[in-house]
C-alpha cells in the first residue's frame, strides 16, 4: 500500500507541494497562488493523463489545498492564544458573502479562458510588485508604533481598547474595529473576499494591514487573526465551487462532489501543505533564509508565472 502510494501518479506533488506551501507562508502569500497555475499550465506538460478535468476543479483543488496548509498555522496560533475570534468574526461578516459571491462566479471566469489567464497574469504580476514595493508586517507595525498608536489615548471615538493574554501570559492591548467598519476597510475586505473566492488570493493581503495600523494590533495577535480569516473565507470559496462542481454531475451530490474532487491528487498536496506548514515557521526561527531573499525568490517567481500567463491569453502559445 506504501509502494503504491509512493509511486501515485501525482506522487512527484509531495515534496513540490511541501516547497510551494513552506515558501508561499515564508514570503506571507496565499498557496493557492501557485497550485493553480502548476495545475492549470505545468500540468498539461506533463502527458495527457495528468491535467485536471476542467479549470474550474484547478481552481478549488487548489483553494482546498491552502486550507489545509494555512490550518496547520491556524492551530498553532490558536494553541498559543493569538487569534481573537470576536474581531476576525468582524472581518468575516464581509469577506465570506463577498466570497461566496466570487466562487459562484469562479465557473464563469473559468469556463473563458483568456478572461482566466488574463485574471491570473494581473494577479501573478500585482503580487510580484506587492512582494518588492509593499512594506513587511513587521515594518508596517513599526510604523505605527511611529504614529504614536497609543491605545489609552483613542477613548475619544468611541472604540474600546481589547485585551488579549496569550498562553504563555504576555498581555496585548489594541483597538477594536470600528462599529460597521469604515468604507475603506468595507471596500478593501470586499475586494480581496472576491478575489479569494475567484482564485484564491486576497484576504490575507488586505486584511493584516488594517488589524496592524487600523486597530494598533500587535503583530503576532494580527497574524493569527489574519490567518483565521484567511482559513474560513478559503474554506467557504472552496466548498462552494466543489458543490458547484458536484451540481453538474449526474446523480446525488454526494456522488457528484466524489466525481469531481481529485483524491488522487489531494492525497499528496494535503500532506505536503501541513508538512509546509511547520516547516515554514523551523525556517523563519533559525533565520535560514533573509526576509529579503524570500521576497526577491517569490517576486522573481510570480513574474514569470504571470508572463507566462499574459503570454497564453494573448497568443495561446503555452500548453496549447
Amino acid at each position: 500500500m506504501i509502494n503504491n502510494y509512493l509511486h501515485g501518479q501525482y506522487a512527484f506533488m509531495l515534496p513540490t507541494a511541501t516547497v510551494v506551501a513552506t515558501s508561499c507562508q515564508l514570503a506571507g502569500i496565499g498557496g493557492a497562488a501557485l497550485f493553480s497555475p502548476i495545475f492549470l499550465l505545468v500540468f498539461p506538460y506533463l502527458g495527457p493523463q495528468y491535467p485536471l478535468e476542467s479549470a474550474g476543479a484547478a481552481l478549488a483543488s487548489a483553494l482546498l489545498t491552502e486550507c489545509f496548509g494555512f490550518a496547520s498555522g491556524l492551530s498553532g496560533y490558536a494553541r498559543r492564544g493569538l487569534v481573537d475570534w470576536e474581531v476576525a468574526g468582524r472581518f468575516l461578516t464581509v469577506s465570506i458573502p463577498t466570497a461566496l459571491l466570487g466562487a459562484l462566479s469562479a465557473k464563469y471566469v473559468a469556463s473563458n479562458p483568456v478572461l482566466l489567464q488574463s485574471l491570473y497574469a494581473t494577479l501573478m504580476l500585482g503580487l510580484s510588485c506587492y512582494l518588492l514595493l509593499a512594506p513587511r508586517p513587521e515594518e508596517v507595525a513599526k510604523l505605527a508604533a511611529e504614529e504614536e498608536c497609543d491605545v489609552d489615548g483613542f477613548f475619544a471615538d468611541g472604540r474600546a481598547v481589547r485585551y488579549k493574554i496569550a498562553a504563555d501570559g504576555t498581555e496585548f492591548s489594541y483597538l477594536s474595529p470600528p462599529r460597521g467598519g469604515s468604507k475603506s476597510s468595507i471596500m478593501a475586505t470586499s475586494a480581496g473576499g472576491s478575489l479569494t473566492g475567484i482564485l484564491g488570493v486576497g484576504i490575507g493581503e488586505v486584511v493584516l494591514p488594517q488589524l496592524v495600523r487600523g486597530c494598533c494590533m500587535p503583530l503576532p495577535v494580527a497574524a493569527g487573526t489574519s490567518v483565521a480569516i484567511v482559513v474560513t473565507t478559503a474554506l467557504t470559496a472552496a466548498v462552494v465551487q466543489f458543490l458547484t462542481l458536484a451540481a453538474s454531475v449526474e446523480g446525488s451530490l454526494v456522488e457528484g462532489l466524489v466525481a469531481v474532487v481529485p483524491l488522487n491528487l489531494v492525497q499528496y498536496t494535503v500532506p505536503g501543505v501541513l508538512l509546509g506548514g511547520q516547516l515554514a515557521p523551523f525556517l523563519a526561527s533559525r533565520e535560514t533564509f533573509s526576509d529579503e531573499d524570500i521576497e526577491r525568490f517569490a517576486a522573481t517567481l510570480f513574474a514569470i508565472v504571470g508572463t507566462a500567463f499574459a503570454i497564453k491569453a494573448s497568443t495561446g502559445i503555452i500548453g496549447s
